[in-house]
């Protein structure tokens, strides 16, 4: 797990604007902050797939076309959750009373860090599993519902496995910087497809 300086400056919506080095050694700052704070835990199942999008033995179904549209050909999922756990929610609450600045850093620094620990968790469970895993497809993605979290965080009891902890307004707890993903397997054996490039997480294979 990281915090990749050019990631963090995309994320803050930086576009090739010309950056000194006090903007930088704040960066550096905020990310040592996130690493120092963060404690990743994660948990992830897998589950066939049934024809009409269901989970198999759960009655949960993926709701929504784009979600359809991105599993087609898949005959099983991944389904994972992670966090980088509650130390890191109270230094964003004692950041944030403190000011804004110092908090939009240490929070856009724990973005980044929980999307490098959940492509640490794909390769993971891509040298295990056997077969090709397309890119994660969370919550929100298109039409994929953001509800589908409480479903989610229960089929994988985040709760009692990781601490995460799913609010009434779908957000989870600890922070937002927990992802619960879908992590598809498509069903080939992994030397029957070509690799892809290495691109963002929505990037997804055209043929199976």
């Amino acid at each position: 797990m990281q915090v990749d300086r050019a990631e963090f400056l995309r994320y803050l919506g930086w576009r090739g604007q010309e950056t000194d080095e006090l903007l930088l050694a704040k960066l550096d700052d905020a990310a040592e902050r996130c690493l120092d704070a963060a404690s990743p835990r994660m948990v992830a199942r897998r589950f066939a797939l049934g024809k009409n999008l269901e989970l198999a033995g759960t009655g949960f179904i993926l709701e929504g076309q784009d979600i359809r549209a991105h599993l087609a050909g898949c005959s099983e999922v991944y389904l994972f959750a992670a966090t980088l756990g509650i130390a890191a929610e109270r230094e964003l609450a004692k950041l944030s009373a403190r000011g804004a600045y110092e908090a939009l850093l240490f929070d856009t620094a724990c973005s980044c860090a929980i999307e490098s620990y959940c492509d640490d968790i794909c390769d993971d469970l891509q040298k295990s599993c056997g077969k090709r895993l397309l890119p994660r497809f969370s919550c929100g993605y298109g039409d994929f519902p953001l509800e589908a979290q409480r479903d989610i965080c229960r089929l994988l009891r985040t709760d009692t496995a990781i601490g995460l902890c799913r609010r009434r307004h779908h957000g989870r707890s600890p922070l937002p910087h927990g992802k619960a993903h879908l992590r598809q397997l498509c069903g080939v054996p992994a030397h029957r497809l070509r690799l892809p490039q290495k691109g963002s997480m929505t990037w997804i294979f055209a043929h199976f």
